[in-house]
């Protein structure tokens, strides 16, 4: 609740952090330059805090490279010139056009440009590229410390967050393609919420990715370690599941219209979404009865997918059995990622395909 009322008046813990690392790096930075307004140490470690410690690094280090190319064009060019419209543009355009061909990071790039423009019209004073060298670190190397000390972000319940919305997602789109399937109303244009899926996974991946570099750069939060790789594991799964429902409804397009929608398919795919929903909330709760209740879903959707199978017989159409088998093939595999660790799925396939092959 406090901290609601700090957030309301914008006290939070970026601005903070942000606000302390400039005052820290003026400080040291006019101790060891030995100037009295370091003001490029303060503006680099304002620049540098970022949401992530990694962010931070990548933010610092880019800073760092941009001024120090900034400082080498100034410092040639401002040999044979004086500050005036036509020299800043030129400073300008051969310093961006320099960092560009090396290919430089665009932060970096326009850093260049910056401190060309601020060499190049207070440059005349003595030891002033090598002072805003040294700030410009300084402020850098504060405001990374205080980001890794000073309550380092922990992006991880981000994640598990993000993860545990693509679950529900995922089921909830598997669980559209069977109504619009039963409905035959399905058509290519009217599936973007798969698109949306896919959209929805990368999002996933980028938080868990966030994640990683976060524990890489924060020993605070190293021993979050096995955290983040059950979760880097669960994502790898999404990916898999979201190329098989991508697959699914392809196949449901082929099938077109022009049959009558398999019963049995539309029960196998809703049970089968039924499991996708319960995958990351067992992965991320370690709840016994989440476990129980997904090995419960799992055998009831292997058994309506065996039922499925065995329906095809009937049917005499190769193109339509290919397709039909195909869509059934991506939904087994389904069930193998949401079945991971437990191999209910592999015992019940065995065991229903038994008298099949006799």
């Amino acid at each position: 609740m406090k901290l609601n009322i700090f957030h309301r008046v914008g006290l939070t813990l970026h601005v903070l952090k942000s606000s302390l690392a400039g005052g820290v790096s003026w400080f040291a930075a006019s101790w060891i330059s030995h100037n009295q307004h370091p003001y490029f140490a303060a503006l680099g470690a304002i620049l540098t805090v970022q949401v992530t410690v990694a962010n931070s690094i990548y933010k610092g280090t880019q800073r760092i490279i941009g001024i120090f190319g900034g400082v080498i064009v100034s410092i040639i060019v401002g040999k044979w010139l004086y500050p005036t419209p036509e020299s800043i543009m030129l400073v300008v355009l051969i310093g961006m056009a320099f960092a560009t061909a090396l290919r430089l990071k665009p932060e970096a790039i326009s850093q260049v440009a910056v401190s060309s423009i601020l060499v190049l019209a207070f440059g005349n004073t003595p030891g002033y590229a090598i002072d805003r060298i040294i700030e410009t670190m300084v402020g850098c190397l504060i405001a990374i410390l205080l980001n890794i000390v000073f309550i380092p972000p922990n992006p991880i319940p981000d994640a598990e967050r993000q993860i545990l919305h693509l679950s529900k997602y995922a089921c909830t789109v598997l669980k559209n393609l069977a109504i619009a399937y039963r409905e035959q109303a399905l058509r290519a244009i009217d599936i973007p919420y798969v698109q949306e899926l896919v959209d929805e996974t990368k999002k996933s991946y980028e938080a868990v990715q966030l994640a990683h570099q976060s524990l890489r750069y924060s020993p605070l939060l190293y021993n979050q370690r096995a955290r983040v790789l059950a979760l880097s594991e669960v994502i790898e799964r999404f990916e898999r599941i979201t190329i098989q429902i991508r697959g699914i409804a392809r196949g449901l397009v082929d099938i077109g219209r022009e049959t009558q929608p398999n019963d049995h398919l539309i029960e196998a795919m809703i049970s089968t979404a039924s499991c996708i929903g319960l995958i990351a909330s067992k992965e991320i709760f370690h709840s016994n009865e989440l476990v129980k209740e997904l090995q419960s879903l799992t055998k009831e959707a292997m058994t309506k997918q065996n039922i499925c199978l065995l329906s095809f017989k009937e049917i005499e159409s190769l193109e339509l059995l290919r397709n039909l088998g195909s869509i059934l093939t991506d939904l087994h595999r389904i069930l193998v990622e949401a079945d991971s660790g437990t191999q209910i799925v592999s015992r019940e396939f065995e065991f229903e395909w038994t008298p099949v092959k006799s």
